[in-house]
């Protein structure tokens, strides 16, 4: 490994440590008692981001239970470029707060679909007209209820006409920039941003740990997913889990060890689908964005048990030759004459190895010491199929993610259903139960 690598390496487990984050968080309450300010929370609202129609029935519960200053600011435009395909991720989310509603006991509407552009733009203004008011969340919810209905009287009605200017929405977005993010149903504190439900309960600790709540952590269920693996298998025998994955995702890394976990649990059968990552494949992803998905995979990593953070970033070389051995090795299987999960085997370690021990994948060394790890022989770096053959079957697994409705990884397909991102294994058991 060059120099260079193996300072990045050093510089990356800096960055995403729990050390490093713990000094962070005592760095900005020093400043905030110096300051004599308020613990302040910052919600960035979109009425026609689903995720935000289940915020706005939960965080009146936050604020009750945490002594916090809630502060919601309302958002209409959002970076371009931070959602590689916005349709099918419009799509998606659509389902998939459906789900997350059910999981939480949450009210959104059965048959939503897209709303209105019109009603949106009118509910965003009204609300924004309405940061200061104490009913605010209220208000969010039942204007939200009925725009995810698509009733656009009871939208009329309950908007009338607001009295604000296009400057407060865009002084919101402003700040979202300025703060160090994109997306709406997040939540802002003391230098860390909580993206959706599902992420509440990294806040929750946070403020139990400075001694501002009740000591509970309730936003948590979609962690809970362990619990009665064991009694699954004569259930969901049989059934098998299609991954798609890069081996230069963070995500990827997290949701193929999970999903592992899950199907040695459960029996299950796991069919994998490694694509090309969005950077090989032409696509930029922001910087603002890359900083955030980061750290955000270094706490889920923590809280999941998953080691995180010597990184050796394989875009490139590295990737290619691990995409070589991994199909190599999954027609080794496929004819018989290899061992079954070798491929799967191979891909955990190689991506162990790259994103928390800081091995380099582009060298025959370092993929000896994967493949070793892996339990395998070190000959497979030369039988590798050509990168020619890489590419076409990548790009075939791509597609067929994108016909299942999803646009990045890690997807999971599981029940015919599909589902995106590694924290959904609550979300894929349901399925597999059906």
């Amino acid at each position: 490994m060059s120099l260079a690598n193996i300072l990045k390496t050093y510089v990356a487990k800096w960055l995403t440590s729990r050390t490093r984050v713990r000094l962070r968080r005592i760095r900005a309450e020093v400043s905030r008692r110096l300051r004599r300010k308020p613990h302040t929370v910052y919600y960035f609202h979109r009425t026609d981001d689903p995720y935000c129609q289940l915020m706005v029935q939960v965080l009146p519960d936050i604020v009750s239970r945490f002594a916090i200053e809630l502060k919601p600011l309302v958002v209409e435009k959002l970076p371009a470029n931070m959602y590689p395909d916005p349709v099918r991720y419009e799509a998606y989310s659509i389902i998939d707060a459906s789900r997350l509603a059910r999981l939480y006991g949450l009210g959104f509407s059965l048959d939503a679909t897209v709303p209105d552009r019109l009603a949106v733009g009118m509910a965003n203004r009204y609300l924004a007209s309405k940061q200061n008011d104490p009913a605010f969340f209220s208000l969010a919810a039942e204007l939200g209820a009925a725009l995810w209905r698509r009733d656009l009287n009871a939208v009329r009605t309950i908007c009338g006409l607001a009295d604000v200017g296009e400057n407060t929405l865009a002084a919101n977005e402003k700040k979202l920039r300025e703060l160090g993010h994109y997306a709406s149903a997040s939540l802002y504190y003391a230098g860390e941003f909580y993206v959706g439900i599902d992420r509440l309960d990294h806040l929750e600790r946070r403020l139990n740990g400075l001694g501002l709540g009740d000591e509970q952590v309730d936003f948590e269920v979609h962690r809970l997913w362990r619990y009665g693996l064991d009694e699954l298998e004569r259930t969901i025998a049989g059934q098998s889990i299609d991954v798609f994955f890069s081996v230069r995702s963070p995500f990827s890394y997290v949701g193929v060890d999970l999903i592992t976990e899950l199907a040695a649990k459960t029996g299950v059968g796991i069919n994998l689908r490694p694509v090309l990552p969005m950077m090989m494949r032409g696509m930029n992803v922001p910087r603002t964005k890359g900083r955030y998905i980061l750290a955000d995979t270094a706490r889920e990593a923590h809280i999941e048990g998953v080691r995180f953070g010597a990184i050796c970033d394989p875009l490139g070389t590295a990737t290619w030759r691990a995409m070589g051995i991994g199909f190599a090795l999954m027609d080794d299987e496929e004819t018989g004459g290899g061992t079954k999960g070798q491929a799967l085997a191979f891909f955990r370690a190689f991506m162990a190895g790259v994103w928390s021990q800081g091995i380099d994948g582009t060298s025959d060394k370092g993929l000896a010491k994967i493949l070793r790890n892996a339990g395998l022989d070190d000959s497979w770096i030369t039988k590798t199929i050509s990168k020619n053959d890489t590419e076409k079957r990548a790009n075939a697994n791509r597609e067929e993610m994108f016909r299942s409705g999803s646009w990045g990884v890690p997807t999971f397909r599981a029940g015919g259903e599909t589902f995106w991102g590694q924290d959904r294994m609550w979300a894929i058991i349901d399925a597999l139960k059906q």
